[in-house]
């Protein structure tokens, strides 16, 4: 998948959006809030699979729920790489 960043709100929020790849739509916003421990990032995303109906049914049925845990894998892998990187 290729993606944009179509919106930069620093240190806020940013915006990607695929401009290639699987989807018929995807865009991805990654938004920073202050917390006790240091910053807390929430995603947010919005998708259409291609294939219309058939694409529907394959979002309610597989690929909303695989989404979720590849973004929670990979807030995972990105704080464990943040704190390594803070000492």
């Amino acid at each position: 998948m290729t993606s944009r960043v179509t919106l930069l709100d620093r240190p806020h929020r940013f915006v990607d959006e695929q401009t290639r790849g699987p989807f018929h739509r995807f865009h991805h916003e990654h938004e920073f809030q202050p917390s006790e421990l240091g910053t807390t990032m929430i995603d947010r995303i919005s998708f259409d699979a291609p294939l219309g109906p058939l694409g529907r049914l394959v979002e309610r049925v597989a690929l909303g729920s695989y989404l979720e845990r590849l973004i929670v894998e990979r807030g995972q892998f990105l704080k464990a790489a943040a704190e390594r990187q803070s000492g």
